[in-house]
């Protein structure tokens, strides 16, 4: 929101600088975004006339005017096509200086004498309607200073405002805002409805109650032919970032951005009968004033005569219905329609208008016949014309009425942190319009009507905050023995995750709890994925149920990046079922790898990451928690995953997730280069495990010895592994695999597994023999899975 910092004083004028306006204002909770001067700078023009207007003898385009600046006529060149006699333009006298740096010096122009220049808007910063000279006012005074006539020592003051603050979308509710946080006397213009001189009027009914509780009209005939809007109104509107249009429809924005209440003026000579308020009829159509033809539904609240729709309510009026400079009898509008009637109406149609930005926040439903009188005023003073009697039409629901707070004093210093009286609550309260009773410790609070988001006791108790000012709160100084203390044997398990990933080199990645519905069937096919009623975008629309889509997306636009090694990883919840009702919540655990294993570096070959990179973070993953003894693997197939490089993760012979290189399908479906590897768990299966007990190391040496096994291609290393083990004896330590080889001697289904085995007793040194009785036992198990010695 923009607003005009003269235009606020002339309501409230606080003893403040712009500076500590701004600071005070953004303190509050209205944050101000930026400050801006409402005319950049220049000096020494004024107003001035022009008397006559002559040919240029040398110049076809050029004219020799005579220009009266209060004081003195000079002689003055100008080239601009609407120069007259009579004509009231700025004029920059010999010795200005101009935005642009100019400075007006005394010239001659193809052999004529030139002093001053004669200026157009866009040569001094300022809107103008048309090409060539700024157009000044008829009651303009000639001579006077430009800067100060039109009061151009100002700052365009920009808030951010959320949505629940919608009373502050105006001069008005702005200068309310300052009356309580300056405790300064509020002065509003005075106005008054102009007196009904003719019996016109224009009936309306309500049809939809529950839209629109009033709805106000007032014709105003004889409206004269019409010019310029007037240029201190028109600079108003500059300054909050709003274009002239034509002058009624000027005077209505500019009611609204006094009052807040949005209005609408019709062509009372192009109306079909008595005006309806009602739901559009599926199939409708209306041609907006931007000359867009909008196709109705049957949930938008549309204003009507006898044959068409006339307005999308609350957002925009239709082009046949609009007033022009031809329009000599208009109808005005003043309604309060509610949020729920407006809201997702305007982004639907792409349209983006003030009104629908106030309707959607909610605006005082006091305020239609306030600014229906206001609007009449200014038009008939301003403009001329006869005002009608105001007609008014009530739904059948009440207007918004707030209810009652009641707020104990007691509680609200316990939250505050610092006593505040309740004499000086109540003042608080009471200048932001609430109305304030007080019974001992104990206020009755009545929020005003403009105020829809003041319902509970917290409310009011950081408007208290607000309006004592944040910075005023002091931290009590707390006193405290410091001790350094050793961190927990094991951390929260979801924060040692992170910490063991990221020393593996991963990336935490936050993504959306929504994902897109083919994407998210592309990991879960056969399971239907919960629909969300009203998604914030299409390929947003279901609830996740694997992290894998988020993170997979975040690798693809890492790829595009040309990024080389990617990792990330992230824990979050997971939503299983088909509706909302039978949704399962689970925690879980995804990672996700592409690119190089290693960075690049001269002393060794690059190399791209593989399954088995993947599953060693895996695994130094669950050692890290304690889980290391406990895991364990078995070929499966997933439908995301490649087959025969996906693998099922067990703990403690339970299936916890799975690993394993994307599937090509879906890494077309993801637009992702491959290999990818991915690996989810349930975190519901990570018990972490208490950290190892620390051991003093052995004095006795480690045996290692050797072994070239023949086993089927079918048997997985975790099995052999375990069959070793079983036969191993208590003093075998570690078993690990070294090498693989798949050819020429040996049988077909069949591969030579070179694995390590090692051996060591803490207590004294083992014996060859006692090492060739275990081989030998092992060898001999061995055999009852068609497992060999290789010969």
């Amino acid at each position: 929101m923009l607003f005009s910092e003269n235009w606020l004083r002339t309501w409230i004028d606080p003893e403040a600088s712009t500076e500590e306006l701004a600071h005070r204002l953004t303190m509050a909770g209205l944050e101000v975004d930026a400050i801006e001067p409402a005319a950049p700078a220049f000096d020494n023009v004024v107003v001035g006339e022009v008397k006559t207007v002559r040919p240029h003898p040398d110049a076809d385009k050029l004219r020799v005017t005579e220009v009266f600046d209060g004081e003195t006529t000079w002689q003055v060149v100008c080239g601009a096509p609407n120069v007259r006699e009579g004509l009231k333009a700025p004029l920059a006298r010999v010795g200005a200086t101009l935005p642009n740096g100019m400075k007006i010096k005394k010239a001659k122009l193809r052999g004529e004498p030139s002093h001053g220049m004669l200026c157009g808007g866009d040569e001094i910063g300022l809107a103008s309607v048309r090409d060539g000279l700024l157009e000044l006012p008829d009651d303009a005074p000639v001579g006077r200073d430009l800067r100060e006539w039109l009061d151009l020592d100002d700052a365009i003051i920009e808030l951010g405002i959320t949505p629940n603050r919608g009373d502050v979308l105006s001069i008005a509710g702005l200068a309310q805002e300052c009356s309580a946080l300056f405790d300064a006397t509020l002065a509003a213009p005075e106005t008054g409805a102009p007196a009904a001189t003719i019996d016109s009027s224009r009936a309306a009914a309500i049809e939809a109650n529950d839209a629109c509780p009033i709805y106000l009209t007032q014709v105003i005939e004889d409206v004269p032919a019409r010019g310029d809007t007037d240029m201190l109104i028109a600079e108003r509107l500059r300054r909050a970032g709003v274009s002239t249009v034509e002058p009624i429809v000027d005077l209505l924005n500019y009611v609204m951005l006094e009052t807040g209440q949005p209005m609408h003026a019709f062509d009372a000579d192009r109306l079909d009968g008595d005006i309806r308020v009602r739901w559009a009829k599926a199939g409708e159509k209306m041609v907006g004033l931007n000359e867009q033809e909008l196709a109705l539904e049957d949930d938008c609240l549309v204003v009507a005569d006898a044959s068409n729709p006339i307005a999308l309510a609350g957002i925009i009026g239709s082009q046949p219905s609009g007033v022009s400079g031809e329009t000599r009898r208009i109808v005005l509008e003043s309604a309060h329609f509610t949020p729920e009637a407006v809201a997702g109406r305007a982004r639907r149609f792409g349209l983006t208008t003030d009104a629908a930005f106030r309707f959607e926040r909610g605006v005082d439903p006091s305020l239609p016949r306030q600014a229906i009188d206001r609007a009449a005023q200014l038009i008939t003073e301003m403009l001329g014309g006869k005002a009608g009697p105001v007609v008014e039409a009530a739904g059948g629901r009440e207007l918004p009425a707030p209810a009652a707070i009641t707020l104990d004093m007691d509680w609200a210093e316990r939250r505050l942190g610092l006593p505040v009286a309740t004499d000086r609550a109540a003042d608080l309260l009471t200048r932001l319009g609430c109305e304030v009773t007080a019974d001992g410790n104990t206020l009755t609070v009545v929020p005003p009507t403009r105020r829809f988001d003041l319902a509970i006791p917290e409310d009011l108790l950081e408007e208290l905050a607000r309006l004592i000012g944040y910075d005023n709160f002091r931290a009590p100084i707390t006193r405290m023995t410091p001790e350094i203390g050793l961190p927990a044997a094991t951390d929260n398990t979801i924060t040692r995750i992170g910490d063991l990933l990221a020393d593996r080199g991963y990336f935490e990645a936050i993504t959306y709890s929504f994902v897109d519905r083919d994407l998210d069937a592309v990991i879960t096919p056969d399971s239907p994925a919960i629909e969300l009623a009203n998604p914030i975008a299409s390929q947003m629309a279901v609830m996740r149920q694997s992290l894998w889509p988020g993170l997979l997306e975040a690798v693809a636009h890492n790829q595009k990046r040309q990024q080389p090694a990617i990792r990330l990883f992230e824990t979050g919840h997971r939503f299983a079922g088909s509706t909302a009702e039978a949704a399962r919540e689970t925690g879980e655990l995804a990672f996700v790898a592409a690119g190089l294993a290693a960075p690049e570096q001269w002393g060794q070959a690059t190399r791209s990451m593989d399954f088995y990179d993947i599953k060693g973070d895996l695994e130094d993953l669950l050692e890290g928690l304690g889980l290391g003894d406990a895991l364990a693997f078995r070929t499966c197939e997933h439908p995301a995953l490649h087959p025969g490089q996906a693998a099922e993760i067990l703990i403690d012979g339970h299936a916890v997730g799975e690993i394993g290189a994307l599937h090509p399908d879906t890494l077309k479906a993801f637009d992702l280069k491959g290999p990818v590897f991915a690996a989810r768990l349930s975190l519901a299966g990570i018990d972490e495990r208490p950290l190892p007990q620390s051991a003093p190391q052995s004095k006795f040496p480690r045996i290692r010895r050797d072994l070239a096994l023949v086993t089927p291609t079918t048997l997985a290393f975790s099995d052999l592994a375990a069959a070793i083990r079983s036969a191993g004896g208590e003093f075998l330590r570690d078993i690990e695999p070294f090498d693989r080889y798949v050819g020429e001697g040996v049988a077909e289904g069949h591969q030579s597994l070179a694995v390590k085995l090692v051996f060591q007793n803490d207590e004294r040194t083992l014996t060859d023999d006692e090492i060739t009785d275990t081989i030998n036992h092992i060898l001999e198990h061995l055999r009852q899975h068609d497992v060999e010695l290789r010969g």
